[in-house]
């Protein structure tokens, strides 16, 4: 028998929810497309909910994580900041370093699955 844990991180500030996969997913994207549009079409993501995700985390965080362009003649566009790289790169690692305890914390407890 195989045993894995299954799990959800999220990020709260003053009890709301901050970050979570949903918003690593949708910046992600916007890294990869350079467009908001783009990454909500890109991550199944309606383009009203990102557009409130970001405005969420831009709003709540210390510094702006998202720069957002207004379209016109040349169309819009969407940047992460470096702040918000770097709160990318804290929220990735700690997603993993959850998943390597919680495994080895399951390994260590084999024998109640044997």
């Amino acid at each position: 028998m195989e045993v894995h844990s299954k799990h959800r991180i999220w990020l709260e500030i003053d009890g709301a929810k901050f970050m979570g996969k949903g918003h690593v997913q949708l910046l992600r994207a916007i890294q990869k497309t350079g467009s908001l549009n783009k990454a909500a079409k890109e991550t199944g993501i309606s383009y009203r909910k990102s557009w409130r995700l970001i405005h969420q985390v831009n709003t709540m965080a210390v510094h702006e994580l998202v720069q957002l362009q207004k379209g016109g003649a040349g169309g819009g566009g969407a940047m992460v900041t470096s702040y918000g790289e770097k709160l990318l790169s804290f929220f990735e690692n700690l997603m993993d370093t959850t998943t390597v305890h919680l495994d080895n914390e399951l390994k260590k407890a084999n024998d109640l699955w044997d």
